[in-house]
């Protein structure tokens, strides 16, 4: 018989984890500690636990069984979260797609991954053309539940490295692709992220953003792990309304990304909010310019900030402690324990310490590939002679001799101009050391053959002369823009990040 203690200090049995696992422990350990609350219902863990039973005899009477995927697509509310992990209880494959999918989108991924049942919400009834062959459930209306005479067993085959969920990003061709992680590499990353960042049963963690993302999905994860309370926020409230909502609902973990934090730096800069209980602060999704860090250490000093990086791919690659911040701000940080990464060269040698190239991630938090898709997963996962799994990140940068990454951009955005190959990583953080700037996206303009900054201000106006000879002190002068673009808002993705794609369609209208 095998024993999970899931308590946040304990460590979980490798062998047989599955997802279903982590409720049932915090179930038993603590019962009558809040789980989750949204704008309309408050759940303690053991009353979750006991629905989620008895939804999961329900989609089982309905046809669902292991192995079967089942999509599902809401705004972040307390029925997401109870069905999800219905889903999960009953061994079925889940996926839960932003709120804002389209309808092509929708389509193409009905393709790919063939569901047994959707789930969603009324928002998006314009969806329901997309069900045909799939059986249809409204979240709004929820699945009655049974008091749990019913039970569905789990076969251990459905446990461990068996598929858990499919997390759908873009593709490179851009078809959305369905990322596999399986139970396995839950129970890894969950555990390892939870040692750096140290949730306690009394948090309360502020989810403002969508579950469709990998990152908002994982903390209702290391809440069962730890006994801690999860609010789910709704993404548009992390603008004006972000620091009424945190200090309504007493937050003290707050998850985000730059442009959640921008934000926060913006309001809190113009109208202050007393936030007492706030304590902890994680970014990830991209690049945190160190600006913004050092603002947000000004800002909140008694808030302990874990700059992040990882990939849907493999969840977390490194985290950066607050302790270390000083001495090593501008990386992200050491790769989680049990992990390994490094810098390759074209030609395939691991480089030195200091020495830039591709990241390659080994380890068990290391995903099963992409849905369907051989020939994506074959060129980023490969199996080693041990059998261990080695994910080609795409992603490029160093690892200094004590082990910290210094990341410099992802492959997909990386610049080349006037003969020389940048990031723009680097050009948007000197933009934001300017104290009137709050964000920036730099992309190039291909056509024109100039390279394009596009801003959102606050405070004193600068002219765009006035900003590029700023930008001159920090930036060698093939780096500097040739064109600068001022917007009331950078465009967003589905998952609150700065969206260059969009940015790149605003230069025909600019």
């Amino acid at each position: 018989m095998i024993i999970l203690s899931l308590s946040c200090h304990s460590r979980l049995v490798k062998s047989g984890f599955h997802l279903s696992d982590f409720l049932k422990r915090a179930a038993l350990d603590f019962p009558e500690r809040t789980f989750l609350v949204d704008d309309e219902v408050s759940m303690r863990f053991a009353e979750a636990a006991e629905r989620v039973e008895g939804l999961a005899s329900k989609l089982f009477s309905l046809g669902v069984k292991p192995g079967d995927r089942v999509l599902l697509v809401s705004e972040n509310r307390v029925s997401l979260v109870l069905h999800l992990l219905a889903v999960a209880r009953v061994g079925a494959t889940f996926s839960v797609l932003s709120s804002q999918i389209t309808v092509a989108s929708m389509q193409q991924i009905m393709a790919q991954c063939e569901p047994v049942l959707i789930l969603l919400s009324h928002s998006r009834e314009d969806l329901r053309c997309c069900c045909d062959g799939s059986r249809l459930v409204w979240l709004d209306e929820p699945l009655p539940a049974n008091s749990g005479s019913s039970k569905v067993d789990l076969p251990l085959s459905e446990r461990g490295d068996a598929l858990a969920f499919l997390v759908f990003t873009s593709g490179t061709t851009g078809m959305p692709r369905g990322v596999m992680l399986s139970h396995a590499n839950v129970e890894f990353v969950t555990q390892a992220i939870q040692k750096r960042l140290r949730y306690v049963p009394e948090d309360r963690i502020g989810v403002f953003l969508p579950l469709s993302f990998d990152y908002g999905l994982y903390q209702i994860f290391y809440a069962m792990m730890c006994g801690a309370a999860v609010y789910l926020g709704r993404p548009e409230s992390a603008g004006p309304e972000l620091p009424k909502a945190l200090a309504r609902q007493a937050i003290t973990v707050l998850p985000g990304v730059p442009t959640l934090f921008a934000g926060l730096i913006k309001m809190q800069s113009w109208r202050p909010a007393l936030l007492p209980d706030l304590r902890v602060m994680t970014n990830t999704g991209d690049h945190l310019p160190l600006p913004h860090l050092k603002e947000l250490q000004r800002l909140f000093p008694r808030v302990e900030i874990f700059p992040m990086y990882g990939l849907t791919e493999c969840k977390r690659v490194s985290i950066l402690r607050p302790e270390e911040i000083d001495r090593h701000a501008n990386t992200v940080g050491r790769a989680l324990d049990g992990t390994e990464v490094w810098a390759e060269s074209p030609e395939g040698e691991r480089l030195p310490p200091g020495g830039v190239g591709e990241f390659m991630v080994r380890g068990p938090h290391v995903g099963l590939g992409y849905w369907r898709a051989p020939e994506e997963t074959a060129k980023r996962y490969r199996i080693q002679a041990d059998g261990a799994r080695l994910l080609v990140t795409g992603d490029y940068g160093s690892v200094d001799a004590e082990g910290f990454l210094q990341f410099h951009a992802r492959s997909d955005f990386m610049i080349k101009h006037r003969g020389y190959r940048m990031s723009p990583v680097e050009i948007e953080e000197a933009a934001c050391r300017l104290p009137q700037l709050t964000a920036a996206g730099c992309i190039k303009d291909e056509a024109r053959e100039q390279l394009c900054l596009f801003i959102t201000t606050h405070g004193e106006v600068l002219s765009d002369a006035e900003l590029l000879m700023a930008l001159a002190e920090h930036l060698e002068r093939a780096k500097i823009p040739d064109r600068i673009i001022r917007l009331p808002e950078l465009p967003r993705t589905a998952n609150e990040k700065v969206d260059r794609k969009a940015l790149r369609a605003l230069l025909t209208a600019v």
